[in-house]
């Protein structure tokens, strides 16, 4: 799975909670008892809405607190994963037995300090439960169930927003669809199809999963290279930055209701020295375990989403 290094590191700051909704802002980090408890206490059988900080629209990041006295770490919030791990600039981690170094040298745009994982047990690198699994089984949320909304405008400060046990209805629009998770491992889900004018793939269903870490959208090299010609990329795999309200939809079809993205959302707006740059937000991939694709922040960018652990469900609504 591709995934842009900092995803790996998230960081959470838990704002006011109450009885209503709480938002949290999301980051990344290592599973600590001394953090667990203090979040969990703040909690208080309710919900927490975590504010993020958007980075460039490449990262989503909150704050959290470890130990004592406190020390504050950006954290990513990510399904695609299900521990918790802290880093820093300077730090050295182990991650999946494997040696990192975070430097500016090594991640130059990186802003977080860690990672915490929203997948299931399966994916636990240790087979242990996740941070929110422990929040239901303490009955610490008032439904087992966490939201996403992630602000794609680079100019806003808030940048989007977790909710741990419910959803913010200001946020979206309309009705959710849901569609069932097919394998409690990531939060994995059945796509009906993906059309891009007269192309289509994944004709007869192909799994793919809803990932909060991943600042792309990740699927088959070949159908990546078809979307690619579709939309027009050039030599230099850019798009004209003048063309891209002119770019057609990309649909994806999920449980029998269209979701399209537009130029705007699939398209990355970069910087280069004083020259914009515009990048298609999709990397090929091979397959594993039968996964095909991967929904990154292009396309929960464009919707509100719904993890729900109780059913085994993920819902999509519209943002307004």
């Amino acid at each position: 799975m591709y995934r842009l290094f900092v995803t790996v590191i998230t960081v959470i700051k838990f704002a006011s909670i109450n009885a209503e909704l709480h938002r949290i802002p999301l980051y990344k980090t290592f599973s600590d008892e001394k953090f667990l408890t203090k979040t969990m206490a703040r909690l208080r059988l309710g919900t927490a809405n975590v504010p993020l900080i958007n980075n460039d629209n490449l990262e989503y990041y909150g704050n959290i607190e470890i130990g004592t006295p406190p020390q504050t770490f950006k954290i990513v919030f990510d399904t695609g994963s299900s521990d918790l791990w802290i880093g820093g600039l300077g730090v050295t981690s182990q991650i999946f037995g494997e040696v990192f170094n975070f430097s500016e040298d090594s991640l130059p745009w990186a802003k977080c300090d860690g990672v915490l994982g929203m997948g299931y047990r399966a994916l636990s690198a240790f087979k242990q439960d996740s941070v929110f699994q422990n929040m239901i089984d303490q009955h610490l949320v008032y439904r087992p169930i966490f939201s996403f909304y992630l602000n794609r405008n680079v100019t806003d400060v808030f940048g989007g927003e977790l909710i741990l046990g419910g959803i913010d209805s200001s946020h979206y629009e309309g009705e959710f669809t849901y569609v069932n998770v097919t394998k409690k491992k990531y939060w994995q889900i059945t796509m009906d199809k993906i059309q891009v004018k007269n192309y289509t793939s994944c004709s007869e269903g192909c799994q793919a999963i809803v990932d909060t870490g991943d600042s792309l959208i990740c699927g088959p090299p070949q159908t990546i290279e078809a979307l690619n010609r579709e939309i027009g990329v050039n030599d230099t795999g850019l798009v004209n930055c003048d063309e891209i309200s002119n770019l057609p939809d990309i649909n994806f079809v999920i449980g029998g209701k269209t979701f399209p993205l537009t130029g705007q959302d699939y398209i990355l707006k970069m910087t280069e020295g004083e020259i914009d740059v515009c990048i298609p937000a999709f990397e090929g991939v091979k397959s594993h375990d039968e996964l095909e694709w991967i929904l990154g922040y292009p396309f929960l960018g464009r919707y509100y989403t719904k993890f729900d652990m109780g059913n085994n469900q993920v819902r999509f609504a519209t943002l307004k």
